[in-house]
């Protein structure tokens, strides 16, 4: 069984060394198969060293171990301690900067530099004179950061689970030098009474060297009547500069601007700047600094509208309210503070909130140059006409964003700006574009928009409106058609969740057209949920178009949840005689998932009938779609349509090749090291249920086709029916990708031995020795760690077949470990005896 516990003997995310201890620590005896030995109590490790000194009359000596540092309920990365045999700690110097640097400002950092001084090891004591108190729990196992003098530290986030920003778990693993991927899709179509097309061939993907990225999207089709041919719908290089949130690109682009301003295709060069294309997921709601200082240890108590939200016992230093869980609207904070002599303090903080898209001081910009091309064809077909696209914004506040925009042609130049404003004293965000085009006559264009929010998710009520003016002058650069008539638009919608099932949704627009006709529509719908699978929607319309004979009509709708993944449907509006039913159950991205979707619909004397389905295989997708219509039940069969979609690709990272599902952005190939040749890899995000993303097989290593670009995530990747003692390491990768980046990873290799043993000196127990091992026979094998338990038992990992290792224990005594060059995977010593 792919993934079964049998093949995750180890692959819990434990380092080597941690794997090691729990070889070691293992009660004698016990079986080592089918799961990891179970970890013992830390605690064991230093009671017993404490009772060997007590009861043996050997030399006292000083215990050497590594212990994760916790500050302020969060655990941390390891620090080296040294335990005294009278039980007085010190910390490793190196260790310790390592793990408190985050915490601190510079002036911390700088205190602790000269505490330090260039010595290996700090005592607490020494620490406490200039503001730190750390100490070593020998209950716990820790190094306890009990404080830290506010002055030393950072301004803390006040609200947010974590003090400082969170620690990366694991180190991100690089992507490959040289990596790409083709993405092949086909569409078969077949139609009464045209009978059978060409089948379309759509080839994209992108090439990756370094950090540049060649990506490319053709296609062989005749889907503009020209015959069928060969088509380039765009092709471009880019180059991202991470640190500084900007890209740059060459070929055939489509700059964005102000949403007022059409993006024409510019055959050129352009540069962005967008921190939400580095940072897609990082969080542009912010307050912005509102921050408290505190001079003693505090409790704050933290009113949120009237409710209390948290109480916070804080130590002394800077406090952000950035990340406190403030709703939309109007808002009332109340911090009430009681310090260490007693004295009480209320701060209140009133405003409005309505976060704009950019952060306060942050900016984003774009510019390209080049020719003009027309952009209704398939393919870019360029002119001679050169073009400066470009556009600037900034957050001047948390509360005003200003912008502007131009295109520049011979024949047309185009003007714009943009406000964004939130006024605090009126409740709500407004946004105000507009622009001006000059060349064949002046023409103008704008757009006003408002926006309120307010309430919580039980009582959450939502406003907007919105006014759109552009006159028959205007234009846009490029060969974008233009109306060549003056028109407007006013559009409003309003909801509200009267209680925690009933929602109201009211919303409308109207449109006038400069010497035509205007256009309205209005509505009104009442969703109520009736439970936790159904919702039932009932409403009314009205409409003054002249496509349908009735203004006024009801509108009811039902929904049925029979899962996650299917649901039911049934829609009627009466003023557009329509009817719909539809049954539905979607796919995910797990190996040999499916979906399917059928649907009847009724509009007027129109009837039609259609049913999709598509599957997710480990190498590729595919999907079959029907369709019959006809005036008329009788009649239902007259226009008949079948589409059917197949996709794959292949995919290569640093010479190592595999075919997939299409791939979207970044990738992964995953395939077994060559003593895992015979075992299947499977891969995913999630290894939980049997599930999986990918495996190796017949054609070659998995391919993981869906990472996202700038964004950490976790690779898990298993091997069915390992042998027992075969390590794999942690099985799991972290990566954070960059644009269209190719991953290599192998799974196992040639070091994967495991040797365990119990270790006798003078024929007696080996208690807690520790020691290094070596090799001079397996080249480049870094020197590892060796230590036994209370019994003498150890375990060590990561051994070659036919290699010879030295283990030398640090009171200077040696044995050899000699691995048999047919072992598969665990190498039993039994009793190694040294006098």
């Amino acid at each position: 069984m792919p993934g079964g516990e049998k093949a995750r003997h180890w692959s819990k995310g434990a380092s080597l060394r941690a794997l090691a201890t729990a070889i070691a620590l293992a009660a004698p005896g016990a079986a080592f198969a089918g799961a990891a030995p179970a970890a013992p109590d830390p605690r064991a490790l230093i009671e017993q060293a404490m009772q060997a000194q007590a009861t043996r009359p050997a030399t006292p000596r000083t215990v050497s171990l590594t212990a994760p540092l916790r500050w302020a309920g969060q655990v941390y990365g390891d620090v080296l301690v040294q335990v005294a045999p009278d039980g007085e700690a010190s910390f490793e110097s190196r260790t310790l900067r390592q793990q408190l640097e985050p915490l601190l400002n510079d002036q911390g950092r700088q205190q602790l530099d000269n505490v330090i001084a260039g010595s290996p090891f700090v005592s607490p004591g020494a620490l406490a004179s200039v503001g730190f108190e750390v100490r070593f729990d020998s209950a716990q196992i820790e190094v306890v950061v009990d404080s830290i003098a506010g002055n030393l530290r950072p301004p803390q986030i006040l609200g947010d689970a974590q003090p400082t920003s969170p620690r990366e778990l694991l180190p991100a693993m690089p992507p490959a030098t040289f990596s790409g991927y083709l993405n092949i899709n086909t569409n078969f179509d077949y139609n009464e009474p045209e009978g059978a097309r060409t089948p379309d061939l759509f080839l994209n993907g992108a090439l990756r060297y370094g950090g540049f990225v060649l990506e490319y999207d053709t296609a062989f089709t005749e889907e503009l009547d020209d015959g069928y041919r060969f088509y380039r719908r765009g092709v471009r290089m880019v180059y991202d500069q991470r640190d500084r949130y900007r890209r740059f690109t060459a070929g055939d682009l489509r700059v964005d601007t102000l949403p007022i301003l059409r993006t024409p295709f510019v055959g050129g060069v352009g540069v962005e700047r967008s921190r939400q294309i580095f940072d897609p997921y990082s969080p542009a709601i912010r307050l912005g600094g509102r921050q408290i200082f505190l001079d003693t240890r505090s409790n704050v108590d933290v009113i949120i509208n009237g409710a209390p939200y948290q109480s916070f016992q804080l130590d002394p230093g800077s406090y952000d309210l950035s990340q406190l869980p403030i709703r939309y609207g109007s808002n009332d904070v109340q911090l009430r503070i009681r310090d260490s002599a007693g004295r009480q303090q209320v701060i209140d903080i009133n405003y409005f909130l309505d976060p704009l898209d950019l952060n306060a001081g942050d900016y984003e910009y774009t510019a390209g140059v080049g020719f003009l091309a027309r952009n209704f064809a398939l393919q870019p077909n360029y002119t001679n006409d050169p073009a400066f696209v470009g556009m600037y914004r900034r957050a001047l506040s948390e509360t005003l964003i200003l912008g502007a925009a131009t295109q520049i042609s011979e024949d047309v130049q185009v003007f714009a700006g943009e406000i964004s404003v939130v006024p605090q004293v009126i409740p709500g965000s407004f946004q105000f574009q507009g622009a001006v085009s000059t060349g064949d006559g002046t023409g103008f264009s704008g757009r006003a928009s408002y926006r309120w929010r307010d309430g919580d998710l039980s009582r959450q009520r939502q406003f907007t409106v919105s006014i759109d003016y552009q006159s028959a002058q205007f234009r846009n650069i490029g060969f974008i058609p233009a109306p060549n008539l003056a028109q407007y638009t006013i559009s409003a919608s309003y909801s509200q969740a009267l209680n925690p099932r009933l929602t109201l949704i009211a919303g409308g627009n109207y449109t006038g057209r400069e010497g035509g006709s205007n256009f309205t529509n209005a509505f009104v719908d009442f969703v109520y949920q009736l439970n936790d699978r159904m919702r039932l929607t009932l409403g009314g319309e009205y409409g003054n178009d002249n496509f349908f004979k009735d203004n006024f009509g009801v509108r009811l709708s039902l929904t049925v949840l029979f899962g996650p993944q299917t649901r039911a449907q049934a829609d009627y509006r009466s003023r557009t005689n329509t009817a719909t039913a539809s049954l539905s159950r979607g796919s995910d991205i797990y190996v040999n998932s499916w979906g399917y979707d059928l649907s009847f619909e009724h509009q007027g004397d129109d009837n039609s009938v259609s049913g999709r389905v598509n599957y997710v295989g480990n190498r590729f997708t595919a999907a079959a779609y029907v369709q019959t219509r006809g005036n008329g039940l009788g009649d239902i069969t007259d226009d008949q349509r079948v589409r059917l979609q197949f996709g794959t690709s292949i995919a290569f990272a640093d010479g190592h090749f595999g075919i997939g599902r299409p791939i979207a952005d970044s990738f992964a190939v995953v395939g077994a090291h060559e003593t895992l040749r015979d075992h299947k890899v499977i891969v995913g995000r999630d290894l939980r249920g049997n599930r999986y993303e990918a495996s190796s097989g017949s054609f070659g290593a998995a391919v993981l086709p869906r990472l996202f670009s700038y964004s950490a995530q976790d690779i898990k990747y298993d091997v069915d029916d390992l042998p027992v003692g075969y390590d794999i390491g942690a099985g799991v990768v972290r990566v954070n990708p960059p644009l269209e980046s190719g991953y290599s990873i192998t799974v196992g290799n040639g070091r994967f031995v495991s040797a365990l043993g119990n270790l006798m000196l003078d024929g007696a127990p080996a208690e807690l020795v520790a020691g290094t091992i070596s090799s001079t026979d397996d080249e480049g094998f870094a020197e590892q760690p060796f230590f036994t338990n209370s019994t003498g038992r150890f375990g060590v990992i990561g051994l070659a077949p036919g290699k010879t290792y030295t283990v030398r224990l640090n009171t200077g005594q040696t044995f050899t470990i000699a691995i048999p060059a047919d072992n598969t995977g665990l190498y039993q010593m039994g009793t190694v005896d040294i006098p």
